[in-house]
């Protein structure tokens, strides 16, 4: 009996060992699993937070100031981007030359547009920049280089359109004052001619700087829309027209002698400024892009920056908080990416973060309607309650159609003003517009 008793307690005690064993072969089991779970979710969450590095890429980019403006710029953009690198590359050959290099492939990414380049090809070489609507709202001119409804350029920078001005010879001839209205600024031009100094400015030798003259007629307007209506006028410089008004305003000036000598000698606006710096020159009609430049000239002549300044232009009189002057914000150059691109995408983000932070470096204002800075030498304008800024929609693209009809570079370059409006009456003839009518009229024979 205790020998059975044995051998049973014996059994027990082997089912327990075996009992024991499988439980914690078990648990230690379970345990190996957790940590090899554990491990597990530890590598994927490694993976998940570890930043593969992206492929190299390059993007270029032409623009026509020197690289020493660009390259803040670019060296921002590309510690954004770790992986591009930017080649600058300047455009100092002119539109011509750039237009060229664009039609025959060569363009880099990211490139100015040309100004000669016809509107209706930039969407054969360029990509679409996004919708014209939210452009417009975020950008001055954002929506402005339309084709079919698409956008295709961002600008550059916007500037102010008026009267550059000598505040030295304003203090000696004119009592210090700035003309507020036509009559006041046509008595100073009258007197600095009398005392042997050149009134106005115009540098249409180079032809670009008469836009600014068919833009004062949308000023003088005071209709934003007017220059797109020009489309459907068949004599735009009839008399009472303002194409006509700013026109006869400089044959008048031109026929007083209060005009440069040599209107004819292109690439001469530099030169200009140093003259206009020294006391040479009174007044010239330009954007405000050009006041920072003049600035310098006059201080390595020796004067004082604030000695050179900028206003609306006074083109009427009873000038008044009720009667304001308008003056308009203007669009500059553009920018486009160019559709051959390999990295699209890229290159607009590059197009769009260039053009946002490049105005203030070359003498304009930024391109953003909320948030956008102002030069420092132009905030006063904004303080004057008889001014009132606009800007101008979308440009028709038929008013380049139908100029180059016509022969007439109306609203681009207006090199016609020097040969039908400015010589003449330097010549004892009278200002051409009835020629300007009849060439214009072939756009609706």
């Amino acid at each position: 009996m205790k020998k059975i008793f044995a051998i049973l307690m014996s059994m027990m005690l082997i089912f327990t060992f075996i009992g024991c064993s499988g439980t914690e072969q078990k648990e230690e089991g379970q345990q190996d699993m957790k940590v090899t779970d554990s491990v597990q979710a530890e590598s994927e969450e490694k993976k998940d937070t570890v930043v593969e590095k992206e492929e190299p890429v390059t993007l270029s980019l032409t623009f026509h100031y020197e690289e020493s403006y660009v390259q803040p710029i670019i060296e921002e953009f590309e510690k954004l981007h770790p992986n591009v690198t930017v080649e600058f590359q300047l455009n100092k050959d002119g539109d011509e030359a750039l237009l060229t290099k664009i039609v025959g492939g060569g363009s880099t990414d990211v490139t100015l547009i040309p100004s000669i380049m016809a509107a209706e090809d930039m969407p054969q070489y360029f990509v679409e920049l996004g919708d014209p609507e939210e452009l417009r709202n975020k950008y001055f001119y954002g929506d402005y280089m339309q084709v079919g409804g698409k956008v295709y350029g961002c600008p550059i920078g916007v500037v102010y359109e008026g009267l550059m001005y000598n505040q030295n010879l304003l203090d000696t001839y004119c009592e210090g004052k700035v003309p507020m209205t036509l009559d006041e600024l046509m008595e100073c031009c009258g007197i600095m001619h009398d005392n042997g100094i050149t009134g106005f400015c115009t540098n249409a030798g180079s032809t670009w700087p008469c836009r600014y003259w068919d833009n004062l007629a949308i000023t003088m307007s005071e209709n934003p829309d007017y220059a797109n209506e020009i489309v459907s006028e068949k004599e735009p410089w009839k008399e009472g027209t303002y194409l006509r008004q700013t026109g006869e305003m400089l044959a008048d000036m031109s026929e007083k002698g209060w005009l440069e000598k040599d209107v004819v000698t292109s690439n001469l606006f530099d030169s200009s400024l140093v003259d206009m710096a020294q006391g040479n020159i009174a007044f010239m009609l330009t954007g405000s892009w050009a006041l920072p430049m003049l600035r310098d000239a006059a201080v390595e002549l020796g004067y004082p920056k604030e000695s050179m300044g900028f206003a609306p232009f006074p083109y009427k009189n009873n000038v008044s908080a009720d009667n304001p002057l308008y003056m308009r914000i203007s669009q500059d150059l553009f920018m486009a990416v160019n559709k051959n691109s390999q990295n699209v995408e890229l290159a607009k983000e590059l197009c769009a973060f260039f053009c946002e932070r490049i105005s203030l470096a070359v003498g304009m204002n930024e391109i953003m309607i909320d948030g956008g800075k102002t030069q420092e030498e132009l905030k006063n304008l904004g303080d004057m309650d008889y001014v009132k800024f606009y800007t101008s929609p979308a440009k028709d693209t038929r008013i380049q159609e139908m100029g180059a009809a016509a022969g007439l570079d109306v609203y681009q370059y207006d090199g016609f003003l020097l040969d039908y409006v400015i010589l003449p009456p330097m010549n004892g003839k009278k200002a051409e517009f009835d020629k300007l009518n009849d060439l214009w009229k072939k756009n609706f024979e």
